[in-house]
């Protein structure tokens, strides 16, 4: 386990805190007493992390069966409790799905605590060839096949490489005593299912089948360490971040290897919603997307992400709720309109025209009757200087303003025409000349960002 460690690039060494998840099973009760033993030579803080998922009415005594091991070896330890049937109810993922969820966060919550510098599990060698068969059912890309990582951050599994077997026998031959999970001989969950009935089928064909499929795991996982290198350097020289999320330039995205593009876009995915992994037909629909004739198209995604196609770019976005609807609104002198969804505010005030207008204002000639602030309707038309009057859908087009944008877009309504639209420009007929009286409209970012 010292030279895995070793070579894997975790070792564990003097002053280290190290917090070791124990369930009370062999594997981790095996891992336990090794780290135990590991720390009394190399001298770093180990602490137990033992944690119920309110899921078994025996998991209490699994908790209290650690706690006493550990008591008598003087190991600090930690528990936790969570509830996964509501969290199952509450987000609809497998039981398998919301326990591991629960689990880790307590895991993350206890290192931060502690101020761990890594946070060891039990997964062994069996566990990663498991793996490996299940995001074969599933449909998998390299990720997936690359089975369990040695680490992902703070996070490492020491017996990769160790059998359960060899686990059972060293726990045997050092007197660790562990407990049973009855649920684990259960075969309506799928890993069960697949360390109880598949893997000892194809073990029949091939006796090391452990072995290679982590052979086969480690092979995939370096290519897929390649991949997402590249991915992350051309990320850092293509991506872009704009106000609504990651945006890359459609030929530039096109031009990469169809295995670095779909990288890419996943990169985009996990910047604007950290944690978010997009599935495989996803990311292809973005490269479809981006490779598609239509400049406005867009496609909903998970984890709460739109993709939209804007002309010559492609952008990962939040979805807005209910993306901002604005009920119309009427415009008063001295009187301040706050646009709280689009983070905006817009004030009109009596004042006479300047020579040289302020920034981020319209200079009206003073309507007869109200001035309403609006969205935009179909059918509307404006003529700016030195141009035609045309429909605004088609200017906006011409402006190239995204789709997003677009359906945000607000104008100002007197004497039942369309005087000016925000960002855009005021209508020629509607133009306040210097020196003239004028109602002035001033529009103001509230959080201060860029907006256009």
């Amino acid at each position: 386990m010292e030279a895995y460690c070793h070579r894997m690039g975790f070792p564990l060494e003097r002053g280290d805190v190290v917090l070791c998840a124990v369930s009370g099973g062999v594997d981790s009760m095996a891992l336990l007493h090794l780290l135990w033993r590991w720390s009394q030579w190399e001298d770093f803080a180990l602490t137990a992390a033992t944690f119920d998922h309110g899921l078994r009415e025996t998991a209490a005594e699994d908790v209290d069966f650690v706690c006493s091991w550990c008591r008598e070896r003087d190991i600090p330890v930690r528990t936790g409790r969570g509830d996964v049937p509501a969290r199952v109810r509450e987000t609809g993922e497998t039981t398998e799905e919301a326990a591991r969820v629960l689990r880790y966060a307590f895991l993350e919550d206890c290192a931060e605590v502690l101020g761990a510098d890594w946070v060891a599990t039990a997964h062994q060698a069996e566990d990663n060839a498991e793996t490996v068969l299940l995001h074969l059912l599933r449909g998998s890309g390299l990720r997936g096949l690359g089975g369990i990582p040695p680490r992902r951050g703070k996070l490492i599994r020491p017996l990769l490489e160790v059998t359960r077997q060899e686990l059972t026998v060293y726990a045997r031959d050092n007197g660790v005593s562990w407990r049973e999970d009855e649920s684990n001989c259960d075969t309506a969950y799928t890993r069960n299912f697949v360390r109880h009935q598949v893997m000892p089928l194809l073990q029949e064909r091939n006796p090391n089948l452990v072995s290679a499929l982590g052979r086969t795991a480690e092979s995939l996982r370096l290519d897929e360490e390649c991949l997402s290198g590249l991915a992350q350097e051309q990320g850092a020289l293509l991506l872009r971040q704009e106000p609504e999320g990651m945006s890359v330039s459609i030929d530039d995205l096109l031009d990469q290897p169809e295995a670095v593009a779909l990288r890419l876009v996943q990169q985009m995915a996990e910047t604007v919603r950290p944690g978010a992994v997009l599935p495989w037909e996803q990311r292809r629909r973005l490269l479809t997307l981006a490779a598609g004739e239509d400049p406005s198209a867009q496609c909903d995604l998970t984890a709460g992400l739109r993709g939209l196609r804007v002309y010559e770019r492609l952008i990962v976005t939040e979805k807005k709720a209910a993306d901002c609807k604005i009920e119309p609104v009427e415009l008063a002198p001295e009187k301040a309109v706050v646009l709280s969804s689009l983070g905006l505010s817009v004030t009109c005030r009596v004042c006479i025209c300047p020579e040289r207008p302020e920034a981020g204002s319209l200079y009206l000639r003073p309507p007869e009757g109200a001035l309403l602030l609006r969205p935009r309707q179909p059918g509307d038309r404006i003529q700016l200087p030195g141009q035609c009057r045309k429909r605004l859908k088609k200017l906006l087009i011409e402006q190239k303003i995204p789709r997003e944008r677009r359906e945000q877009c607000l104008v100002l309504e007197a004497e039942g025409q369309v005087v000016a639209v925000l960002g855009l420009g005021t209508d020629t007929n509607w133009i306040s000349q210097p020196g003239s009286g004028a109602w002035q409209i001033m529009i103001q970012n509230q959080d201060r960002k860029e907006r256009n």
